[in-house]
Order: structure tokens, then C-alpha cells, then sequence
């Protein structure tokens, strides 16, 4: 029974181990990664009439990973510093208990600052998220529904 126990927590902190943490860059060649949360804005469906599900006053979404590695111990960030070059984000969105990851890449370029929108979907999925750059925010770079 004592082999069993000390495998099962041999195992648990083997996996909290694996886990690495993003460790942002500094400098003043860094691209600036920012979330903009608008999922207290309803989603343009083209139907004003009907029941609309209550939207939560505690709606979130932020930025996760960075490259696989967890940006923060707790709940994500909502800016993040990056290396110019292709990165993998992953964020999260969660609106009224409906909590979705979604996760694209792009080629991020030195001293870039952009905005990630996360907003409902309007069709099956139940997010969106729209890169843009925040000098230009009509120009969407990457978008993606989750």
C-alpha cells in the first residue's frame, strides 16, 4: 500500500513538474500582446426579438498559454510580451459557465503592439477571437471561432 501511495504522489508532482511557466521577455524589441473582453456585448445575430439567454456579469477571457507554457499560476493574464517570430497562443473564454479554449498561431513582428477580441460567436461555436493590430483595428489579422 506504501509502494502505491508513494507512486500515485511520484506521479502527481512529475505532472505539476511538466507544467513549465511562460517567462515573458523584456526589452523594448518585444511584441505586446493585449486582451480586449467583449463578451458583455451581445453577438450581432440579425434577430432583435425572442428569449435571449442572460448574459453573466462575471464574463472572462484571457490570455493562457504562450508556446504550451501557462502564462500565470492563476486564471491567465491580459497582456502578455513576446519575441518577435511565431508563437502558439491559447486562450480562455467563460460567459455564464460556458468555458471554451481556443488557440491559434501567428508570426508576431518586433515592438507590434495587438489586441485579441473575444467576443460570442454568431453562428455554432460559442467565441470568437479576432487578432488585430491595435493602430488598425478595422484590419483583422486572424480570426478564429471557438
Amino acid at each position: 500500500m506504501l509502494r502505491v501511495l508513494s507512486l500515485c504522489s511520484v506521479l502527481v508532482l512529475a505532472g505539476c513538474a511538466s507544467t513549465g511557466m511562460y517567462d515573458a521577455p523584456g526589452g523594448d524589441q518585444v511584441a505586446t500582446l493585449r486582451v480586449d473582453n467583449q463578451l458583455s456585448v451581445p453577438a450581432d445575430d440579425g434577430a432583435d426579438a425572442g428569449w435571449q439567454m442572460p448574459t453573466s456579469s462575471e464574463a472572462k477571457a484571457s490570455l493562457f498559454k504562450v508556446d504550451g507554457e501557462r502564462i500565470s499560476e492563476q486564471a491567465g493574464a491580459e497582456s502578455v510580451q513576446l519575441d518577435a517570430g511565431k508563437h502558439s497562443i491559447e486562450v480562455f473564454a467563460d460567459q455564464g459557465g460556458i468555458l471554451r479554449f481556443g488557440k491559434f498561431r501567428y508570426n508576431f513582428v518586433e515592438n507590434g503592439a495587438y489586441q485579441l477580441r473575444i467576443k460570442a460567436a454568431d453562428g455554432k461555436e460559442d467565441y470568437t477571437l479576432e487578432l488585430i493590430e491595435s493602430s488598425d483595428p478595422d484590419v483583422v489579422l486572424k480570426t478564429k471561432n471557438f
